[in-house]
């Protein structure tokens, strides 16, 4: 029973880590022009972020290379939404990112076929403040940088029909049924810097680092991300950039590393 249980563990293991896309890319913070009600918005701000990630994604796991491309990604998703909220108070920043996504896929590998269906979430929440500020009021230079502190929460439930063809034939094969849920918690910690140009363009770079191996938590994890800012009104800006991100955990002693990159696009709406 131990050795069907491990089997069926690195399985699914291996498909979960095709299927995981990570969290996506969209610009923060988003500062908008100067309104008429300067003070209200000197203490406060609000802005959502609708993006995409064009992702390809490979995987080691279980002894094996696996490698998808985005047109593989998309090929298994039903449903699938990321969005961003940044909300500011004062110098205080918190910021959450929440991809969701309904999956359905079915793959052989040898004689074992793998029917999956999955429920996942990935909500990354972060605290921190701006500790550096050189932009000029025009916002066409300077630096300015800000660091923060948080959690990436992981849960995926998954449904589950695997079937185990026999060697010798006249010998039924074996199906496995069921629903297992996978969840964890990494602890982040967050840099972001933004470089304005001009008042109309500017660039960010932002990092990520996390999991630390604390209780459940992934090995490492880690995120690098650029992008180019194109503000449309004082109240739309447009991001387009590039972003690459890898995480390592350890599940019923297999091991999986886990690397996504790729082009995103955001689009921010400041409603405050």
């Amino acid at each position: 029973m131990g050795k069907v249980n491990l089997h069926r563990g690195v399985i699914l293991l291996v498909f979960m880590a095709i299927l995981m896309p990570g969290a996506a890319l969209a610009q923060d913070p988003l500062e908008l022009d100067e309104a008429a009600d300067s003070t209200f918005q000197d203490e406060w701000g609000l802005a959502i972020t609708p993006y995409a990630l064009f992702a390809a994604q490979s995987t080691d796991v279980a002894g094996q290379q696996l490698r998808s491309s985005f047109n593989d990604l998309a090929s298994i998703t039903n449903l699938g939404f990321q969005c961003r909220l940044y909300a500011r108070w004062r110098w205080a920043v918190f910021v959450a990112d929440w991809t969701y996504a309904d999956m359905q896929t079915e793959s052989d590998i040898l004689l074992t076929n793998v029917d999956l269906k999955i429920n996942q979430h990935i909500l990354d929440m972060k605290l921190g403040g701006k500790v550096y500020d050189s932009r000029t009021p025009a916002q066409d230079r300077g630096m300015g940088i800000w660091v923060s502190a948080g959690v990436r929460y992981w849960d995926n439930t998954i449904n589950y029909t695997i079937t185990t063809r026999p060697i010798l034939p006249g010998n039924d094969p074996v199906v496995d049924t069921g629903k297992e849920a996978q969840t964890w918690w990494d602890p982040v910690l967050g840099l972001h810097m933004h470089f304005p140009v001009t008042p109309k363009v500017g660039f960010l770079v932002r990092g990520t680092g996390g999991g630390f191996g604390i209780g459940n938590a992934s090995d490492y994890l880690w995120d690098a991300e650029f992008a180019a800012l194109f503000r449309l009104t004082n109240r739309l800006m447009l991001s387009a950039g590039y972003r690459q991100f890898k995480y390592r955990r350890t599940d019923d002693d297999v091991t999986q590393t886990v690397t996504v990159v790729g082009p995103a696009i955001g689009l921010s709406i400041g409603l405050f």
